[in-house]
């Protein structure tokens, strides 16, 4: 199967490729992305897919020029201040200048870090992602936001810095550890939940472990959309994308990246924004009682044990905060998102009590 969902971004324009055997064809999308002619490959990549990144080698050989492989231990930790300066370094040692190309490859964590130091290396490079995980695939990969994080919150510091292309190879998700595979499938359902009813009712049926590339292009098209209507957050469409994540990333932070993966963690913030949709008034109880006895079925770890005061302070910190106060996506019905600015602390505090009794709603 491929497919090509195309962001559209004037000059800044690019395809996004849902691919079988992308990976082993990267040297044929560089060219067709128009970096055929670089002067150098800088593969950052993530050490725990070693015969991923000996496919990926072989193909960037193809092209004739030298291919720097930089191969990192990957966590959330890797987004820091200190592991981006070390790239710095190894983009030095290795001698790339303007013409040269930095290819991610790896989840989300390499897409973010890498891409960030294309971004600022030289002012600016060339950069092509390779998502290896579902959650990168349908969030991270597309739509040019690169970062890092610091210990106030996830993403403090970035650029948005689009990508000359996205490969998405769906063979590469075949042998993703069960927890990742629910990550991803938590941020798909996102999708469904704030843009498309129909695919929300398909992925309840299929399950974290049945996802197809059909279901993953989709996601790819719905972010593609709305990131080519709002290309760096300006007029307040692409806050939509962000369902589930003001909590979520509220309790990521608050653990300390330890006990949640992102999209774990999404699936949390997503049941706290269905609770607060109802609280706001703008979602009927009974859909809400619906939709969250849904999202309480996909399989996370125990709970973790959560300061609620500690995680409202965290959301005071989100990207989305504007003269004072944050800026919540919630939901008038399935697929039918609204932003409110009006949520106070004491009202968030009732919609994530059940993270400590999960009570129902």
């Amino acid at each position: 199967m491929s497919s090509e969902i195309r962001v559209e971004l004037g000059p800044r324009s690019y395809v996004a490729c849902v691919e079988d055997g992308a990976v082993a064809a990267l040297d044929r999308h560089l060219s067709a992305a128009g970096a055929g002619d670089c002067s150098a490959v800088a593969l950052v990549a993530d050490a725990a897919i070693a015969p991923v990144i000996r496919v990926a080698e072989h193909a960037l050989a193809r092209l004739g020029v030298p291919v720097h492989p930089i191969v990192l231990d990957v966590s959330e930790a890797s987004k820091s201040p200190e592991q981006l300066a070390s790239l710095y370094e190894r983009f030095g040692a290795a001698g790339l200048d303007r013409a040269s190309v930095v290819v991610a490859l790896g989840g989300g964590v390499i897409g973010d870090l890498a891409g960030y130091a294309a971004a600022t290396y030289l002012r600016g490079m060339r950069w092509l992602p390779v998502p290896t995980t579902l959650l990168a695939a349908v969030d991270a990969a597309i739509g040019g936001k690169t970062g890092i994080n610091l210990p106030r919150g996830k993403n403090l510091i970035g650029a948005f810095h689009q990508p000359i292309r996205v490969l998405v190879d769906p063979a590469t998700f075949a042998t993703l550890a069960k927890r990742e595979r629910v990550s991803g499938f938590g941020e798909m359902l996102k999708y469904g939940l704030a843009f498309d009813e129909p695919l929300w009712d398909e992925l309840l049926a299929s399950g974290p472990d049945r996802v197809t590339a059909a279901a993953i292009a989709r996601c790819i098209a719905h972010k593609a959309a709305v990131v080519s209507a709002d290309e760096r957050e300006t007029s307040g469409r692409r806050d939509i994308l962000n369902f589930g994540h003001t909590v979520g990333h509220a309790i990521e932070t608050v653990t300390d990246y330890a006990s949640y993966r992102h999209g774990e963690a999404v699936v949390l913030g997503m049941r706290a924004a269905v609770r607060l949709s109802a609280l706001r008034g703008h979602l009927d109880s009974a859909i809400a009682e619906s939709v969250d006895a849904k999202l309480a079925r996909v399989p996370l770890p125990a709970p973790a044990p959560f300061d609620l005061d500690a995680i409202v302070a965290a959301t005071h910190s989100d990207k989305k905060r504007r003269r004072g106060a944050t800026r919540f996506v919630l939901l008038t019905a399935v697929g039918a998102p609204v932003l409110d600015a009006d949520v106070d602390d004491a009202t968030l505090l009732r919609a994530i009590d059940f993270l400590q009794h999960a009570s129902p709603v």
